[in-house]
């Protein structure tokens, strides 16, 4: 798939810290975490930025949290714990995953 050998067509990936089991935490960005032969198998690599949530999104995903089960503190259920996890993530959606991976 990366052999750069077919046309008319686009790969979309994601690179996540979460798979690179062998770096420091403090490292996040691609080339970082894949090191320059994975880095430059990606080639050309076109950065796309991923804003943070807007009011539907973000209430999208808390649903999306509460459904599976993910978000098991009782106060996390409330419209006031629903706020504070808008206020400690910043709507960023990276920082809600993390914060509600403990809840």
């Amino acid at each position: 798939m990366v052999c750069n050998d077919w046309n008319g067509g686009a790969i979309v990936t994601t690179v996540a810290q979460t798979g690179s089991l062998f770096t420091p935490s403090s490292v996040y960005l691609p080339h970082e975490l894949l090191g320059k032969k994975g880095f430059d198998a990606l080639d050309p690599f076109i950065p796309i930025q991923v804003p943070n949530y807007d009011e539907r999104e973000f209430e999208s995903c808390y649903q999306y949290y509460i459904d599976r089960n993910w978000l098991q503190h009782e106060k996390a259920r409330t419209e006031e714990g629903k706020k504070e996890l808008q206020f400690l993530s910043n709507w960023n959606p990276r920082e809600l995953e993390k914060i509600c991976a403990f809840l």
